[in-house]
């Protein structure tokens, strides 16, 4: 190669063959490499025979979300029967006797006002350039 400090030499055509030769074979053990290494990472089997422990985790980890999901499911079932919903209903009069005052609440504080009307402000400010942006695009 030439750095820049000395003239090239010319190479014969012999030379320059063989050096794209040797780059041709380079470069196809490379990509027979990457070839291997690709079937090898895309084999379940052989990855779970080297990681057994992480599909191990992975499968309590799937059954653990499977479990909680299904007892969700159950729970909410249950929730809308009719002997759970009266007794939540009993619960609730029984509060509400015992405690008026935080049945409902009166006026909300000036705080809460000024905080809800800065969100609303912001939001729909948001909202507008989003669209003004989704319309105008090239």
């Amino acid at each position: 190669m030439n750095d820049g400090s000395a003239p090239a030499e010319p190479r014969s055509p012999r030379e320059i063959e063989s050096d794209i030769e040797h780059l041709r074979r380079r470069l196809d053990r490379s990509l027979a490499e990457l070839d291997r290494r690709r079937h090898e990472l895309t084999d379940v089997k052989l990855q779970m025979r080297k990681h057994p422990v992480a599909f191990i985790g992975a499968g309590a980890v799937l059954v653990l979300m499977l479990g909680g999901v299904g007892y969700a499911v159950y729970r909410s079932r249950k929730r809308q029967e009719l002997p759970a919903k009266a007794k939540r209903l009993r619960i609730a009069i029984g509060r509400a006797v015992d405690a008026p005052e935080k049945v409902a609440r009166g006026e909300p504080p000036v705080w809460e006002k000024i905080a809800a009307a800065v969100g609303t402000t912001i939001a729909v400010s948001l909202t507008k350039k989003l669209i003004d942006r989704a319309w105008n695009r090239p």
